[in-house]
């Protein structure tokens, strides 16, 4: 943090230098600022390296306040040389609404549900001026990455469902704002089947993550693994149960277990049945555009849920014969 404070606070004493003095250096004024300016922006900066532990989801608020006042200085100076016009309130409320997103704040699927709709509007309000479709099109992707972050606040097939979809809607969004630009170039009706192939591909790969916990397909493959790991069992069933509830290995718990039951006298309809659970399960994947509380909330669901199977695995064998901690 030391160092932190010390490059900050040169690198801004440098600048106020500069800014302070450009008719020394360049004979006239290149940059309008006002000293105090840089001051605040310095100061709310140094808040943000210094908030720390429970202050720590104060950081991004903080930051986001300096960006203001510096783009508000840049946007001022730029109309002196294009005539660029933008709502520094839209900006702020775009700024603020980031800040929302990536600050540490409780119920992480609800204040990111709110800061993406609010960065919604924001975008929306500050781009419509230049192209109303863009900043639809923007806004759609906001938006939808709002009801992305909600449904991690559920566990539910249809909560999973739109959650694992995010990447393909994002990118179908995206398409078609690419072949709507490129309108001009496209002869007949090839601009129609473009548009509706993306649309319809986008649909395929979303629905297709509304599926149900548990497929039984998911056996066949164990079968040929339990055979070939057979004589690999120098570990433990304790020490198995926990790098599967961990790390979400399950092959050599799988093992484990078959060599136990076969040499207990199961049959392999018997084995079948009793390790189902566990040969099912396979863990959820966070999507490709996901944000590392999202990804956190993935893993702590899927340790909750090889806890649940493996219970529901040692219930099925009698959980009193094995001493298993997890």
């Amino acid at each position: 943090m030391l160092i932190e404070v010390v490059t900050l606070t040169i690198v801004f004493a440098t600048l106020y230098w500069i800014l302070t003095h450009q008719m020394l250096y360049f004979h006239r004024v290149l940059f309008v600022v006002s000293p105090e300016n840089v001051i605040t922006v310095y100061a709310l900066l140094l808040g943000g390296v210094l908030a720390r532990g429970r202050l720590r989801f104060l950081r991004p608020f903080l930051v986001a306040v300096a960006l203001y006042i510096a783009a508000d200085t840049v946007l001022f100076n730029l109309q002196m040389y294009y005539p660029a016009s933008v709502n520094t309130y839209y900006l702020l409320a775009l700024l603020i609404s980031i800040a929302v997103i990536v600050s540490d704040l409780p119920k992480r699927h609800i204040t990111s549900f709110a800061g993406f709709l609010l960065a919604a509007v924001a975008a929306y309000l500050i781009v419509y001026p230049y192209s109303g479709f863009v900043a639809l099109i923007l806004a759609a992707v906001l938006a939808y990455f709002a009801l992305t972050s909600l449904a991690f606040g559920f566990e539910g097939v249809i909560a999973r469902g739109i959650a694992a979809s995010r990447t393909y809607v994002v990118l179908a969004l995206v398409a078609v704002a690419v072949i709507e630009l490129a309108r001009p170039y496209f002869k007949g009706g090839l601009f129609d089947f473009a548009e509706w192939s993306f649309l319809a591909l986008a649909a395929f790969f979303t629905f297709r993550k509304f599926r149900a916990e548990y497929d039984d397909s998911y056996l066949e493959p164990h079968s040929q693994l339990i055979a070939e790991r057979y004589d690999e069992l120098a570990v433990t069933l304790d020490r198995a149960a926990e790098n599967f509830v961990n790390s979400g290995d399950k092959a050599m718990l799988v093992a484990c277990l078959s060599k136990i039951l076969l040499d207990a006298g199961y049959n392999e309809k018997e084995l079948a049945r009793v390790i189902l659970p566990l040969v099912n399960h396979h863990d959820s994947v966070p999507p490709v555009l996901s944000f590392p509380w999202e990804k956190s909330v993935v893993e702590r669901r899927n340790v909750a849920r090889r806890k649940k199977v493996l219970k529901v695995v040692l219930k099925n064998l009698g959980a009193e014969k094995f001493d298993i901690e997890f």
